[in-house]
């Protein structure tokens, strides 16, 4: 009996950590004789709308201002090009670029720029890296466009729409003149708010006497925002010395560092995760009792446990992907490190309907928890990976796509549904060039196991009874969210969720039974998630908005 039963989870450990064959539906290519290389993605319309950094000035590129510039790209369905065009100057433009939708007919594009001319109308601070913004609507027209920051460098890490359909920015800044009111050290955290025609309307700026580098900013569900970046643990400014620094303030590491801000951008808490050596925040979404971090580490002590490259201050293989989850106060519940040996490394992070994670990184591993490594030099090219986890973050499922060479991917990835992404990079694979030349080539695909069904609910711990049901499914105006609740419940949460995770909207449910009506009018057309949850019980499914 202890053998049969032993062999039985054996079994079940291996059925769940087991690696997948994800199908493309397509693969589009695109790019010139220099350097292409994805890093945003959004849909609208059915359509894909991708934002990489070019130096081409041939091939699918029709244009280059000098050096390098955001290359604007859009796509049907099916992958099939539809148009591009380039933003920029002369002396170069691009760095850490992202693109959200504001509507369905314009978008927010941001990036660096070090340029005052071409598409640049004015840049106090030519020659230094700062943050520009576009408005843009979908054929790549510029409604708007601004240059942000100080003399010094000034570096986007992430944006979000605010509901006043303005633009909220997370960068990175060194500067203590111009848009940056109040700099606290060398390095800080700094948010920008833009309203809808480009004009600032805030700013302020996050850190100690040392530095401390970006990962990315959330509205949350009270009004609030968090922000996710890491510290060096020096005091000073609105860095508070006892959120439990690791290491030796400014001995040369870093800790994970997360704030939470109030709806009137007052500090609430923050918080330091990590261990001896490098740790890093790096992406967050909000769940209905706490938020979940994802990060990168090389620690093995601390907060951190189980990082398989054993960690170190000097370590020559990388860190592990680090995910966590936090309570709404910032006390950690939970944490797993995943990875091999080598490099391991993700700022994507989504919900599934089991209640669930997706995480879509690179690894350059083939051992550990990563099956599948497709690069002829293991260590040296990185293949993107897609890590599932369960509710308390234990890998329940894994797959590496790639090919010989390196394949780069940021935050392009789009969520269709549990296991249907479709991801933007770049790609130096020889077998996936299309422009015959050593460079990256732009790489989109659309990725999908057809051996995972999607359940689009799933019955909560006790087994008790918990129902909904979605109508219309597509949604135009509205969607109808039609509840009842088990016997013993009286209260429950209705989280909506974008296809990047991101939540939406949120309902406390006050009555055992009854109706949530959502206005979906100014939802961009897509895929969306939503969570029903009670103590104990979780059900999960999806709908789409079409207008």
């Amino acid at each position: 009996m202890k053998y049969f039963v032993i062999t039985l989870i054996i079994i079940h450990l291996h059925l769940n950590s087991v690696s997948q064959i994800m199908q493309p539906k397509w693969e589009t290519c695109l790019g010139g004789s220099e350097w292409d290389e994805g890093t945003g993605l959004i849909t609208v319309n059915n359509n894909y709308y991708i934002v990489a950094e070019t130096q081409s000035n041939d091939g699918d590129i029709s244009y280059n201002h000098g050096y390098h510039d955001i290359w604007f790209v859009s796509i049907d369905s099916s992958g099939e090009f539809l148009s591009e065009k380039t933003f920029g100057g002369s002396l170069g433009d691009g760095g850490f670029i992202d693109i959200i939708p504001l509507n369905d007919t314009a978008f927010y594009i941001t990036g660096t720029t070090r340029s005052s001319d071409g598409d640049i109308e004015n840049n106090p601070w030519p020659e230094y890296a700062n943050i520009w913004a576009l408005q843009i609507n979908k054929e790549g027209d510029i409604l708007w466009e601004g240059v942000h920051g100080g003399s010094l460098i000034d570096w986007t890490r992430d944006m979000e729409v605010t509901n006043d359909g303005g633009l909220l920015t997370l960068g990175v800044s060194t500067s203590d003149d111009g848009d940056v009111s109040s700099p606290n050290g060398s390095w800080d955290l700094w948010l920008i708010k833009l309203s809808g025609n480009g004009e600032t309307e805030w700013d302020l700026s996050l850190g100690g006497g040392g530095s401390e580098g970006g990962g990315s900013l959330m509205q949350t569900s009270d009004g609030g925002i968090i922000v996710i970046g890491n510290t060096s643990g020096v005091g000073g400014g609105n860095y508070d010395t006892t959120c439990n620094f690791h290491g030796t303030p400014g001995g040369g590491f870093v800790d994970a560092w997360v704030v939470k801000l109030d709806s009137l951008r007052n500090i609430e808490w923050q918080q330091c995760y990590g261990g001896t050596y490098h740790d890093f925040g790096l992406s967050t979404i909000e769940v209905s009792d706490g938020y979940m971090v994802l990060g990168h580490t090389l620690s093995n002590d601390g907060d951190v446990s189980g990082n398989h490259s054993g960690g170190g201050p000097n370590s020559d293989y990388g860190g592990d992907i680090w995910v966590f989850k936090i309570d709404k106060q910032g006390n950690l519940l939970w944490q797993n490190c995943l990875g091999g040996l080598y490099n391991d490394y993700a700022r994507n992070i989504f919900p599934t309907t089991d209640g669930g994670y997706m995480i879509v990184g690179t690894t350059a591993s083939d051992d550990g928890d990563v099956e599948g490594y497709h690069g002829i030099d293991t260590g040296l090219y990185d293949d993107v990976w897609f890590a599932k986890i369960d509710s308390l973050g234990q890998l329940t499922w894994q797959y590496c796509y790639g090919g010989t060479g390196h394949e780069d991917l940021y935050r392009g990835v789009y969520q269709k549904g549990d296991h249907n992404y479709v991801i933007c990079l770049g790609t130096d694979t020889d077998a996936w060039q299309c422009a015959g030349q050593m460079w990256p080539d732009l790489r989109i695909v659309e990725l999908y196991d057809t051996t995972v069904g999607i359940a689009e609910n799933n019955a909560g711990a006790s087994g008790e009874s918990l129902s909904v049901e979605v109508y219309p499914n597509p949604a135009s105006g509205k969607v109808t969210f039609d509840y009842a609740l088990s016997k013993s419940q009286t209260r429950a949460v209705l989280n909506v969720y974008n296809g990047n995770g991101r939540l939406v909207r949120r309902f406390n449910l006050m009555a055992k039974r009854g109706q949530v009506v959502y206005n979906t009018a100014q939802l961009p057309d897509g895929i969306y998630f939503y969570t029903l949850e009670t103590v104990g019980n979780r059900i999960s499914g999806k709908f789409i908005v079409v207008k």
